[in-house]
Parts: structure tokens; C-alpha cells; sequence
């Protein structure tokens, strides 16, 4: 009996080890981030992921303690196939989960969980980001972890299988209260609480708290709550929508007319990660944008504007049906409520508008197909409209040969009409046919050629604009489909990531060279344009108008597990893991209003 019990305890010391083994792996991997950290703070954060090492330990030591039961009866040697086959298939599910979020954290700033298998559907296009180095280097990573742990298990704890005999029954009770104490550890001790990414937060340090996060728990724990509708509880609902038409400015609109016609040609360009880090007039670097920079002057500029999260799909619900993602909870994959959401494309059909939308890759990737089918736009164009000869970007078509099918199409096009592009080029790999304009091989600088290049593409197909007939009845709006990680470096509880651009352009502006302070967020778009049009915009229910002088100025964004809220007084954070702000906030404060009203209208939808 006493040697089951030291292979037991030699069993679950194993695993915790391994477990450390993966948390320091990821933490060289992470090098550039785990170097800002003290010594201090490293051991710290390895001290709180034990919660979670030990958790995921209980698992697997419950069923290491049921094999010892059933076998009390035979020798260890009769044993020994069992646990290198079954010891070997955990460390195979393990490594698969945690060398790939290696990199995916890197890109993403937070770890794998059960939403990335929505993108399992489009395989090649989720792959288009990552360089065929990368996965050399992951693959390389992957197996030599593999290879050492298991000859590390086999050399160090199978053996010890060597040494247990046969063991009489009345000692079976005393194996099953020890397999049965498992629940313990999984569930964090003894409190009413149970484990959950909470326990391992200890530090004002966004990375430092990721760091403690055991991947392979994290992803298990997400896929239990992925099929789950769990509401918010800030305020009741009822509070929520009084206080939240509070915020909103009266029905009267108290605003100047920027457009020589109510119906112009709409032609929006919606700019792949263009954040505010690269855009001068925003305090970005110089020199990256520089047809950006000179089209400023020409229009009109929001400097305060924001993306509402960190994925196209989340930015284009917001551009398109001005409504917001929850965190964790992209409204694109829900597709019965996408049914249900307004849509600026429709609202402008019923105008008389013909609407076209353009990308260069494949619309089927997150949803975007079935998402832009819902909204109504009468046709679209990706990479299958192009010759094959000119799909030579990993996600598709480079941006200048989109931009030449957009400028030919609406040469054609009868007014007034309604164009909406994506583009793709400034997207990882960041690989984009031009000169390198700027240098430097690491990923900022490699980010911000590509950049240059997407402005470059949209420079010239401005300038052909404007020699076109239809120029002075034509508003141009550019912005982001989101911020980026690049070149600020910004964790994902930054509210700098999530700082985009948006520039009004064309022959139909009134005023020009004008610079708007008010902040505001995607969703902001229909209820902010429509009104000039004279067109009703009700029906976007969370928007804002920012010509609007008498309405309040905010933005918010969400993250996988937060949400932020920002206005020209305060930044503040909503943590979904301790359920807590980040900073005080008062009991009927904006920010907590309007997440819950969000929260409240997701699903309602």
C-alpha cells in the first residue's frame, strides 16, 4: 500500500512540475513582455499559478487513483503500459494546447480559449497570419517538449511502478477517499467559490496575472462556458435602460449640416488594423501614413474615436449594424440575433441606394458571408471575383488591385450608390508587393511597411477619385476595423489599442480642415451620418450622433475578458475574471450603465 501512495504523491509532484515546466516555457516565449517583470513578480506570478497547476493536477490524479484502485489486486509491472499510454495521450492534449497559444497570446495578448474554434471552420484563412517559420519553430518547440517530458515521466515516475506489489482489499477504502479528495484541489479548496481564472490575479499587472493563467486549464474552463448565456448583474435591466437614455442627448438634434446633399454617393473604407500609433494627427509616428497625414486637412477629422474590440468581425457588426460585442461573446457568431440587428445598408436601400461590398480575401472566414447577406448588401466581391494570378497575398488580393476593381466599378455606377471596402495587405504576415519603405525585420517595423503600403494604395485611388464626375456628390469615410498591438506595444486592457481613426472626405462636405474632440466608438457611425442625410436612426438603438452639440461624448470597447469605457474625464476597466472595476467607480456611473445595457440588449436581440 505505502508504495501505490508514494506513486501517487510522486504522480501528482510530476504533474505539477510539468505543468511549471509549460508556464516558464511560455514565459521565455514571451520574453519581451516576462523581461518587463521583476524577479519578484515572475515568482509571484508562478506562486498563484499553482492554483490552477494544482487544479488541473486534481484531474488527472483522480483518474491515476481510480486505475490504482481497480488494480489493488495486481502488481505494478501489470500497470506500466496503462500509464505511459495514458500519461503520454494527457501530455499529447496538453502540448497541443499549450504550444500553439504560445503564439496565439503573443498576437492576441490573451490565451487560447473555446471562441478560437469558430475559426476551425476556415482553417487556411486562420493560418494566413502565421509565418511557415513560426510553425517550424512551434512544431520544433512541441516536440522537444513532448520528447523530454516523457522520457522525464518514464526515467523518473513509471518506474517507480517497479516497486508496488499486490495489496489487500481492506486498504481499498482508505485509495478512494484519497482519489475521492481530488475534488479538493479542482476546486480551489474549501470555499463556496470554485476554481476560476480569479484565483490566479494577484497583480495590477495585466501580463503578470496572465502569466500565473495555466493555458490548458483556461481552455477547458472556457469550453464549459461557451454555449452558456450568463447575464451581467452591474444593475437591474430596468435601471440600466432609464439611466441609459439619460446618457443619450434629446430627441431634438442640435447639429450643423457638414453635407451639400442628402443623398450622396457613400463610399466607406474600412482601414484592416489601422490604429491610431500610426496616424500623426493622433500622435502616432511620423511618416508611416503619410497620404493619411495630407488627406486630413481635407476633411473632417474625429480624433477621440475608437474601435469596440480587437477582431474585424466585432468592428464590422459595430461599422455596419452599430451595435457591440460582449466580451467573449462576438454578436457575428450568434446568427439568429445577427438576423435581428439594424443595418445601415438596409436603412440606405430604402433610399434608393444600390450597395456593393469589396474585399480582397474570403468572406466565409468568421462568419463575414452569412454576417453581410443578413445586412443587405445587394452584391459582394472577394478573392473569387479576382483573376487567380493576382491572389498572391496569404489572406487573398493585395489592396491596390481592390482598390482598382472599387475605382472601375463606381466609374460605372448609377447615384446614388453605396461602397463599402475592407482591405487586407496591412494584416499579419505583413507581407506586401512594394519596396520595403520602411525598415527593419521585427514585426512593428514590419507592420508599419505594410501600412505605408495599404496608404500608399488608398492615396492614389483618392486622387483618381477626385478627378471622377461623381467626386462632388461623394462622401469618402475611413476608419479602422480595429486598433493593434503594434508599434504602442499595448496589452488588451489598454484603451490606446482599441484608438482608431476616422477621416470624412469628399466633394459634398461643406466644411473642410475640421477637427472633431468628441469621443466615439464604431456604433457611433449610422447614428452620426444618417441625421445629415435627414434620414430616421432610430433604429440604432445604442449609437450616438456626434454632430450632435448637445450629446455627451464617450466611447467603450470590449476585450476577452473585460471591458472598457472612455471619455474625455476617466478610463476605466471592467474584469470579467474578478468580476470588479479596476478602478472606484461610483454606484450609477456611465460606465456601468452602459455595460449593462449592452448586456441587456445583446440578449434581447
Amino acid at each position: 500500500m505505502k508504495q501505490r501512495l508514494r506513486f501517487f504523491l510522486a504522480a501528482a509532484i510530476s504533474w505539477i512540475a510539468f505543468m511549471i515546466f509549460i508556464r516558464f516555457a511560455f514565459s521565455i516565449y514571451q520574453y519581451s513582455q516576462t523581461s518587463l517583470l521583476s524577479i519578484g513578480e515572475v515568482l509571484l506570478s508562478f506562486t498563484y499559478g499553482l492554483y490552477h497547476d494544482v487544479s488541473l493536477t486534481g484531474y488527472i490524479m483522480m483518474l491515476t487513483g481510480l486505475i490504482l484502485c481497480s488494480s489493488i489486486t495486481l502488481p505494478g509491472t501489470k500497470l506500466k503500459l496503462l500509464f505511459r499510454v495514458l500519461y503520454a495521450v494527457l501530455m499529447l492534449i496538453s502540448l497541443t494546447i499549450a504550444v500553439p497559444n504560445f503564439e496565439l497570446f503573443r498576437n492576441w495578448g490573451f490565451h487560447a480559449d473555446g471562441t478560437i474554434l469558430s475559426y476551425l471552420k476556415t482553417p487556411k484563412e486562420a493560418a494566413a497570419s502565421t509565418a511557415l517559420s513560426t510553425y517550424i519553430l512551434l512544431f520544433g518547440i512541441y516536440i522537444a517538449m513532448l520528447t523530454l517530458s516523457y522520457k522525464l515521466f518514464n526515467r523518473f515516475l513509471i518506474k517507480k511502478l517497479d516497486a508496488i506489489t499486490p495489496t489487500k482489499l481492506k486498504f481499498l477504502p482508505l485509495l478512494l477517499l484519497l482519489t475521492a479528495s481530488m475534488i479538493i484541489p479542482v476546486r480551489g479548496g474549501f470555499g463556496i467559490a470554485p476554481m476560476n481564472v480569479g484565483f490566479v490575479y494577484h497583480s495590477s499587472n495585466t501580463y503578470a496575472n496572465l502569466l500565473a493563467v495555466n493555458p490548458i486549464w483556461n481552455f477547458s474552463y472556457s469550453l464549459k462556458k461557451l454555449n452558456k448565456n450568463k447575464r451581467l448583474k452591474l444593475i437591474t435591466d430596468d435601471e440600466a435602460k432609464i439611466r441609459f437614455q439619460d446618457m443619450m442627448a434629446s430627441q431634438t438634434i442640435n447639429q450643423d449640416t457638414i453635407l451639400t446633399s442628402q443623398s450622396p454617393n457613400i463610399i466607406l473604407i474600412v482601414l484592416e488594423s489601422f490604429t491610431s500609433a500610426i496616424i500623426e494627427e493622433l500622435g502616432g509616428k511620423k511618416g508611416v501614413t503619410p497620404n493619411f497625414h495630407a488627406l486630413s486637412d481635407e476633411g473632417i477629422m474625429f480624433t477621440n474615436f475608437y474601435g469596440i474590440g480587437d477582431r474585424t468581425k466585432i468592428g464590422t457588426v459595430g461599422i455596419f449594424s452599430g451595435f457591440p460585442s460582449l466580451p467573449q461573446k462576438p454578436v457575428i457568431e450568434f446568427h439568429k440575433k445577427v438576423q435581428n440587428l439594424p443595418s445601415l445598408c438596409k436603412t440606405l436601400k430604402k433610399e434608393g441606394y444600390n450597395s456593393k461590398f469589396y474585399y480582397g480575401g474570403d468572406l466565409h472566414f468568421a462568419s463575414m458571408n452569412s454576417y453581410l447577406s443578413n445586412v443587405g448588401f445587394n452584391n459582394t466581391i472577394s478573392m473569387d471575383d479576382f483573376p487567380g494570378e493576382l491572389n498572391t497575398s496569404k489572406w487573398g488580393v493585395h489592396d491596390e488591385f481592390l482598390f482598382d476593381r472599387l475605382y472601375h466599378d463606381i466609374k460605372l455606377e448609377k447615384q446614388p450608390f453605396f461602397k463599402a471596402c475592407l482591405t487586407l495587405s496591412s494584416h499579419e504576415p505583413f507581407a506586401v508587393p512594394m519596396e520595403t519603405a520602411i525598415q527593419g525585420k521585427d514585426e512593428n517595423s514590419l507592420f508599419m511597411n505594410s501600412a505605408y503600403y495599404t496608404d500608399k494604395c488608398l492615396g492614389e485611388f483618392i486622387a483618381r477619385l477626385k478627378k471622377l464626375p461623381s467626386w462632388d456628390n461623394t462622401l469618402v469615410i475611413l476608419l479602422a476595423d480595429h486598433g493593434s498591438r503594434y508599434v504602442g506595444n499595448y496589452v488588451p486592457s489598454d484603451p490606446d489599442k482599441y484608438k482608431i481613426p476616422m477621416l470624412w472626405l469628399g466633394g459634398c462636405l461643406k466644411q473642410k480642415g475640421i477637427k472633431i474632440d468628441k469621443y466615439g466608438c464604431q456604433p457611433d457611425l449610422a447614428t452620426t451620418l444618417l441625421p445629415q442625410m435627414g434620414i430616421d436612426a432610430s433604429d440604432f438603438t445604442i449609437g450616438k450622433n456626434l454632430f450632435n452639440k448637445s450629446q455627451k461624448g464617450y466611447a467603450y470597447f470590449t476585450y476577452n475578458n473585460g471591458f472598457g469605457f472612455v471619455d474625455s474625464s476617466q478610463s476605466l476597466i471592467f474584469d470579467l475574471n474578478s468580476n470588479k472595476w479596476k478602478a472606484e467607480i461610483a454606484k450609477h456611473n456611465e460606465a456601468q450603465t452602459l455595460l449593462q445595457y449592452i448586456d441587456y440588449s445583446f440578449f434581447k436581440l
